[in-house]
């Protein structure tokens, strides 16, 4: 069953109030109904071909249909009985069934003037709702002024007398002509200037051309109430065009685009300095290498240095023209043309206007633009270049960009048996381990290379796979081959993070090489012990009373192989037989003892000095097997290494085994003191 609805939508502003039963029609192609209009417009566009016509809202009346019963609509055009179509609607139906739409045929649109426009609704047997609100609509097909020329615009008495001049746009930036007011004006009439170049040819004196218009004015209530019609020729307008004299006249249109013949003209002096044509746009050298600006032309030392545009020649232009460079719209320093001025212009890009668009992030693409203007002119803008940008990086984005080291990187920490950061002779042959911890949110494929020595040479590569985490644990290994080529001492290593288009780096770490071996190293000395004839001679023993402040151990002087500021590191281990054997050692004597040199002690010696307790005491005890009578003792072997502090190298002194006996003939007790 039909619904009495109705959504209370006004189908134009200013329509006469609608009957209940039935609303007024809307036309959809027609203009806004505006402050000095009784009838709707309809542009000329929409005149040559057919006219809809919408019922927008449901009637009243129509309450109890049933179901199959017919509803009909009738439009009318003016005052005529026939309808020029006819809509029917079966129940029920409700708004979702809207618009009713009927047809104007073309043919009643060749008439021009206000027309009427109305509907009817009648129940289908039965009662008619009665006719809709009418509405009137313009078919309007005059142009403004009644088709007339207007009148020649006029400009102030100076650019009459003299033209346009540079001195006249310095004071004006602008040249205003006065356009005389038309009996017929109308809101949102235009008005639209253009100027032709003298002198015609002969094939355009009789009809000049039209010119695309470069002054425009739409009439507003401000004009109907005395405000004065300007057509406004712009100081930009102005200098596009060539020095000379022109026809300046205008064409008047109305809201249905119905459009007037020229206006009667008035001669323009343009009298200038000439300007520059077309603007080129800018170019940056850098993407003819990839086609993109990355971290790499940003670290680039130049000259000029970084990324940077050129502006080419800017033809026509003159000293003291300005040029203002723009990089993802933002402004870059301006730059005035000088006497005899260079070409192209180089114009740097600083790092924080290059990552302005996020590009650190994410890549894109950023666009590159200047203007030109000379004087108090309105700039004029050059063509734009997109360009595109990719700052991005595997790991964390560095703070001190675009500085290739990034601080939030991890340092690598290289495993020697010796230390870390240490690679010694016990390192030899083998391949040296090194670690780092992964940085946050990694990326399968990413790409992680070890860097060795200076100049950085590629030592190993990682590539990221998709279940590695941050802090995980990466090893790079550096061949033994290549740490020997490098020159000893100290050397840096790092890691650079390559996402395939940007590499950053970490901090680097300094490891000590001390691989170079040192022969000839003189052995270690006992001097305390005697090596003459005699029950004790070549024995660490009573007589020697080393419980008294311990055994000295020398590190002979050699100044050939020894300098001021090496370390001797001496190695002691006490064994329980005669020989030093591995079988005999006695654990909690293997030691270690270190010490820097004087300059006179590399010349003279150091003597080292080893505590009675228990590196004596422990084999001094030892005793022959029960019922021997073969001499037992215990021993102990020495040795050093020599760790030169320049220029790198490391040695080791052959051993040095001395005996060790505490026990004294007969039931006598040990020597252990006093």
């Amino acid at each position: 069953m039909a619904k009495n609805l109705s959504s209370g939508k006004k189908p134009y502003k200013n329509a006469p109030p609608a009957p209940k039963m039935a609303v007024a029609p809307v036309v959809p192609a027609a203009l806004p109904l505006l402050s000095d209009e009784v009838a709707y417009t309809i542009p000329r566009s929409a005149q040559a071909a057919v006219l809809l016509v919408e019922v927008q809202e449901l009637w009243g009346g129509g309450d109890g249909l049933d179901p199959g019963e017919k509803t009909q609509l009738d439009f009318y055009w003016d005052n005529e009985t026939t309808p020029f179509d006819t809509q029917t609607l079966t129940a029920p139906y409700d708004a979702s069934d809207l618009p009713v739409v009927g047809r104007v045929p073309q043919i009643k649109l060749n008439a021009p003037g206000l027309h009427l426009l109305r509907y009817t609704v009648t129940l289908v047997p039965g009662d008619t709702a009665g006719p809709s609100n009418p509405i009137l609509i313009n078919l309007d097909t005059e142009p403004p002024n009644q088709g007339n020329r207007g009148e020649a615009v006029e400009f102030p008495p100076e650019v009459q007398a003299d033209g346009v001049t540079d001195a006249y746009l310095a004071a004006h930036n602008k040249a205003v002509g006065l356009v005389d007011r038309w009996p017929d004006m109308r809101l949102e009439d235009e008005v639209s200037g253009d100027l032709i170049l003298l002198p015609l040819s002969r094939g355009k004196r009789k009809r000049q051309m039209r010119a695309e218009g470069v002054a425009h004015t739409v009439i507003t209530q401000a004009h109907l109430d005395g405000a004065p019609i300007e057509l406004v020729f712009t100081a930009d307008v102005l200098r596009q065009h060539a020095n000379g004299e022109y026809n300046a006249r205008y064409f008047l249109t109305d809201r249905a685009k119905n459009e007037g013949p020229p206006s009667r003209t008035s001669v323009l002096l343009i009298d200038l300095t000439p300007t520059p044509g077309a603007l080129r746009a800018v170019e940056f050298p850098q993407l003819a290498i990839d086609g993109r600006i990355d971290l790499e032309d940003a670290r680039d030392p130049g000259p000029p240095g970084g990324v940077y545009m050129h502006i080419l020649e800017v033809v026509g232009s003159a000293p003291g023209d300005i040029l203002e460079p723009f990089f993802n719209l933002l402004p870059l320093p301006l730059v005035q043309i000088g006497m005899g001025q260079a070409w192209p212009i180089i114009v740097r890009v600083d790092y924080a206007t290059l990552a302005s668009g996020g590009y650190e992030f994410s890549a894109g693409v950023a666009r590159a633009h200047y203007t030109w203007r000379r004087g108090t002119d309105t700039p004029r803008l050059s063509p734009p270049r997109f360009v595109p940008t990719d700052l991005t990086v595997a790991g964390p984005v560095s703070p001190d960009n675009p500085h290739p080291v990034n601080a939030l990187l991890s340092r690598v920490t290289v495993k020697g048996r010796d230390g870390d950061n240490l690679l010694t002779i016990s390192d030899r042959d083998q391949p040296a381990r090194v670690i780092v911890s992964l940085y946050a949110d990694p990326v399968a494929g990413q790409l992680l290379e070890l860097m060795w020595g200076e100049p950085a040479v590629l030592a190993d590569t990682y590539t990221v796979r998709p279940e590695d985490r941050e802090g995980d644990e990466i090893v790079f290994f550096v061949a033994w081959a290549l740490i020997e080529s490098t020159p000893g001492g100290i050397v840096r290593t790092y890691y650079r993070t390559f996402n395939g288009v940007n590499r950053q780096q970490s901090p680097a770490t300094d490891v000590t090489v001390n691989i170079m071996p040192i022969v000839g190293l003189l052995r270690p000395e006992f001097p305390d012990v005697t090596y003459g004839p005699g029950a004790d001679a070549g024995f660490i023993s009573c007589p020697l009373r080393p419980w008294d402040g311990g055994v000295r151990v020398r590190i002979p002087g050699d100044d050939s192989r020894l300098s001021a500021g090496d370390e001797v590191v001496l190695s002691w281990a006490s064994y329980r037989n005669t020989n030093g054997h591995p079988s005999g050692v006695i654990p909690e004597t293997i030691q270690t003892f270190s010490h820097t040199l004087t300059q006179q002690e590399a010349e003279d010696g150091y003597d080292f000095r080893v505590r009675f307790d228990p590196y004596i005491l422990l084999p001094g005890l030892v005793k022959p097997p029960s019922g021997q009578t073969n001499p037992r003792h215990g021993s102990a072997v020495v040795k050093y290494r020599l760790i030169k502090s320049a220029g790198g190298g490391m040695g080791d002194s052959a051993p040095e085994l001395v005996a060790i006996t505490l026990i004294r003939p007969g039931d006598l007790p040990p020597c252990v003191s006093d």
